[in-house]
């Protein structure tokens, strides 16, 4: 008599092998998410960072002028020096004028001027002047920090674009980072004896 032998066949440990392969596929797919979450999360952070620094640096390096005086040629014709003086504004950072453009802009022609660098020469016709007329901190130099006054001054005749009587001009301060400061002057319609002449305030 032969013996019969049955075999059972038992699929449960294929479905759950299956189940397990699954398991471990999205638990990779979800820490590769995290990771590229994190990733992202960290740039936005470093970007929003330097948005800030930037945004309160636009804020907080205004240049304040306090003054715009012009000085008359010898004949009193017209106004051949334009004398700016500047200060920070409250809570101002310091300004390297190196790196600061000035634009004057009269009726028909317009110049852009940088730094004369070297004090042994004064304004030229590409080239404005810059002296530190009180020191706050530091030292004299270039920057502007709290509690300086500075004194630009650019010359006109040079620049081939003299000031006279009832004309009008427009100043251009643009400092590396913050605001840049505009400002009008209108010459008056005489000069009179005058050799300095107030055009601000």
């Amino acid at each position: 008599m032969k013996t019969r032998i049955s075999i059972l066949k038992n699929n449960r440990a294929d479905v759950g092998i299956g189940t397990l392969i699954v398991f471990i596929a999205m638990v990779l797919v979800a820490a590769v998410a995290a990771a590229v979450l994190i990733q992202t999360s960290g740039v936005l952070q470093q970007k929003a960072q330097q948005t800030g620094k930037e945004a309160t640096a636009e804020v907080a390096s205004n240049l304040k002028v306090t003054s715009v005086v012009g000085e008359t040629d010898t004949g009193n014709d017209f106004i051949q020096k334009v004398n700016i003086t500047v200060e920070l504004a409250a809570g101002g950072s310091p300004i390297d004028f190196s790196k600061v453009v000035v634009k004057y802009i009269n009726e028909s022609t317009a110049m852009t001027l940088n730094l004369q660098t070297n004090s042994s020469y004064g304004p030229t016709a590409a080239l404005f002047g810059y002296t530190e007329e009180r020191v706050g901190s530091g030292s004299a130099n270039n920057v502007l920090q709290p509690g300086d006054l500075a004194v630009v001054t650019f010359n006109l005749t040079l620049m081939n674009q003299n000031l006279y009587p009832r004309k009008r001009g427009t100043l251009h301060i643009i400092p590396e980072t913050g605001t840049m400061v505009l400002k009008d002057i209108v010459a008056p319609s005489t000069f009179g004896d005058a050799t300095m002449i107030q055009l601000f305030p």
